[in-house]
């Protein structure tokens, strides 16, 4: 009984990390037996995939509603989608300086497979139109977050519109919201348990041998996304412009990211996201705006891991790539994040766009595959703390960031 009150008493971040470290240790002992607790981990993204759409759908009509101006929707809307795509170029940069520093691929060179089709990447008026509903149900029964975001804001604006007529509805969505913030408070509870089961799983079934053949891809991936996360987006945005200490913006955000760690699920830890902007002292206007649209907008992560994918592929298969194509990529990855936005599997659709972009093999995604869990779990760190990053920015900008909170 005791243990059970001191376990109660723990904070959630401290749970987590207890079945993370637990998981793993699982997954050591026990081996592929271990993939048994992966149920754990399956019930955890169930309940998360069950709370995130009508979140989402509740968090940005009653955004839209409390903003009441269109203008200034759209205002705050362009600075977030420029931070975005800026935090994103400057990534894949980061990304292909140091990829060709280290020489991720250099050793050993393969020869190039038949080729086959890839994706192309969406045009702008197809983009466009992806995001354009037209059975919003439909959206909310998909998880078309894109979507989602397009008839919410669509809606929340209308009822401002509306006047005292559209008080019934607002009110009934300002209540819906409450609902599943405390839907998502109940869920999160479960969190270490599913998160004990997620590594227990992982470490299980691949083991520690994985990691060996491809030490210097995954030292690259994770030592860029370090490098972004920590002088791009904590110092430089939250700290140089935010005014808020990086150490500061760590500390407070510790429990979202250890969970996107684990879950590698940027839209999965929207609720956490959010409850560690908000205690940054980002107002709640900005928050329930910036968070959800970042976490399907936002690829600062996955456009490194595709900087990296493209130097590994080269190098791999003996390819030179010029200054030019190297521009290319960056250029093409920073579109296809916004193109392939929404699409399920979108990581996998960017990296066969930014392949076929400058002719290199698509057998790459093979080569990647075995090690794909590994390079997930650092990419989609500097995706949500990208999200708070340039939520605190665009708070600021609009004297809605309370310092006082610190």
């Amino acid at each position: 009984m005791n243990l059970l009150k001191k376990w109660n008493g723990l904070g959630l971040f401290t749970k987590i990390m207890i079945g993370f470290v637990l998981g793993i240790g699982a997954g050591l002992l026990l081996g592929e037996k271990a993939t048994t607790l992966a149920f754990l981990g399956t019930i955890l993204t169930r309940l998360l995939t069950m709370v995130v759409a009508p979140l989402v759908l509740g968090l940005l009509i009653c955004s839209a509603a409390d903003v009441k101006d269109f203008k200034t929707l759209g205002k705050i809307g362009g600075k977030t989608l420029a931070i975005f795509l800026g935090g994103t170029a400057f990534a894949v940069a980061i990304g292909l300086v140091l990829c060709n520093v280290m020489q991720i691929g250099a050793g050993f060179v393969m020869e190039t497979a038949e080729s086959y089709d890839a994706s192309e990447i969406p045009s702008i008026v197809d983009t466009l139109m992806n995001i354009i509903p037209t059975n919003p149900f439909n959206s909310l029964s998909t998880q078309n977050l894109l979507q989602i975001i397009f008839f919410s804001l669509l809606l929340g604006f209308s009822l401002i519109k509306l006047g005292e007529k559209g008080e019934p509805v607002l009110n009934f969505f300002r209540a819906w919201t409450e609902a599943w913030k405390e839907i998502t408070n109940i869920v999160l509870e479960f969190t270490p348990y599913g998160v004990f089961g997620l590594m227990a799983d992982i470490v299980g079934r691949y083991g520690m041998d994985v990691l060996l053949p491809y030490i210097k891809t995954i030292g690259a991936c994770y030592l860029t996304c370090a490098l972004f996360t920590i002088i791009v987006q904590g110092g430089l945005m939250v700290g140089l412009y935010g005014g808020i200490s990086p150490i500061r913006f760590f500390a407070t955000m510790k429990e979202a990211i250890l969970f996107v760690f684990a879950t590698c699920s940027s839209v999965a830890t929207i609720p956490l996201n959010l409850k560690c902007t908000k205690n940054l002292g980002v107002s709640e206007k900005v928050a329930d705006f910036v968070i959800p649209f970042g976490a399907v907008m936002n690829m600062n992560g996955t456009a490194i891991y595709e900087a990296v994918a493209v130097v590994f592929a080269a190098q791999v298969f003996g390819i030179h790539l010029s200054v030019t194509q190297q521009i290319m990529v960056m250029l093409t990855a920073v579109l296809a994040s916004v193109g392939t936005a929404g699409i399920p599997g979108s990581g996998l659709v960017m990296l066969t766009i930014v392949l076929n972009a400058v002719n290199l093999p698509l057998e790459t995604i093979a080569l990647l595959a075995g090690i794909d869990r590994i390079l997930n779990m650092a990419r989609v760190i500097p995706n949500i703390v990208g999200d708070a990053a340039a939520a605190v920015m665009v708070a600021k900008s609009e004297g809605e960031l309370n310092l006082q909170k610190q």
